[in-house]
């Protein structure tokens, strides 16, 4: 079968619906609901592979600007089919495990990075929350100018808001959840209340993990992610005892009891997009992440 997913481009939300379309046809085994709406009514959807009743969630693209990791998400799904059709191994996996991806959380913001205001009638409102730039390579909120990553409710309260205001970045908004898309993503991990998360972004090549973490959660975890930073080369970060919060990692570490982490992609390259040419590493070191979650589950 022919490959469907071509990650070395610029992988936008329209790219990722015909690529979900073509996979699901190709794939009768793979399930597609959406999970919820943007703020521009863009569709944010889920793909799972998998009919275990252990559930595992992978997800991209909370900040526009990282978009690459939807393309990362959509090579593993791709994958993961190949591997599902040809490996014994995979298949015994994958009926004891449900992988859930969610590509793109955040496609009005993307398309925003991508495209440019153009595409969107509040030019000027965009323009002005990017500080009269008509170049939105470093944008991470999403299309209000909220932060997505910062909309969950853990220690809300306590994040640095000296912005105050909508922006291209850091605004955790008036209150937690005031965005459909981090709203559609929280009430999707509480239906289904996933053993494991992993929340993917860019950049700088390390995994966040322990928010707080104590006890059994404490050490159940540590196991998983030092499995998952000899797979990555990645480096562990212990955000040290005041965590700023407001993270779905964050918020699913405390509420729901279960290992989640965030993985950043790529050397360090600022704030703009990770450049194509660092995805032949990226893939090389992530491909088995989804796999070595499940396995970590089954085991544990």
């Amino acid at each position: 079968m022919s490959i469907i997913v071509n990650p070395k481009q610029v992988y936008s939300y329209t790219k990722m619906m015909e690529d979900i379309l073509l996979l699901t046809e190709a794939y009768p085994f793979l399930h597609k609901e959406v999970i919820g709406h943007s703020v521009e009514k863009r569709k944010i959807v889920a793909v799972k592979i998998g009919t275990g009743k252990k559930s595992i969630m992978l997800n991209g693209a909370h900040h526009a600007r990282e978009w690459l990791t939807t393309a990362l998400l959509m090579d593993m799904l791709e994958y993961y089919c190949h591997r599902h059709e040809n490996e014994q191994e995979i298949r015994d996996i994958f009926s004891k495990i449900s992988l859930w991806f969610v590509p793109m959380v955040n496609p009005d913001g993307v398309t925003l990075v991508q495209e440019g205001a153009d595409s969107f009638p509040q030019k000027e409102s965009l323009m002005e929350m990017n500080q009269g730039s008509s170049d939105f390579n470093g944008w991470k909120a999403n299309i209000r100018g909220v932060d997505l990553n910062r909309q969950y409710p853990m220690d809300w309260d306590s994040i640095d808001d000296r912005i105050q205001k909508p922006a291209s970045a850091m605004f955790k908004g008036s209150h937690p959840l005031t965005e459909p898309e981090s709203m559609s993503l929280y009430l999707f991990a509480l239906e289904h209340k996933f053993d494991a998360v992993a929340c993917y972004h860019s950049s700088g090549e390390e995994i966040f993990w322990q928010y707080k973490l104590t006890g059994d959660l404490y050490h159940s975890a540590k196991k998983i992610v030092e499995q998952l930073a000899e797979l990555t080369g990645y480096q562990l970060i212990d955000p040290g005892p005041n965590p700023s919060g407001g993270g779905f990692t964050d918020w699913f570490i405390m509420v729901q009891k279960r290992p989640s982490f965030t993985i950043e992609i790529a050397p360090y390259v600022g704030p703009v997009p990770v450049p194509l040419e660092y995805y032949d590493k990226i893939w090389q070191e992530n491909k088995e992440v989804g796999i070595t979650l499940a396995k970590a589950c089954l085991q544990g």
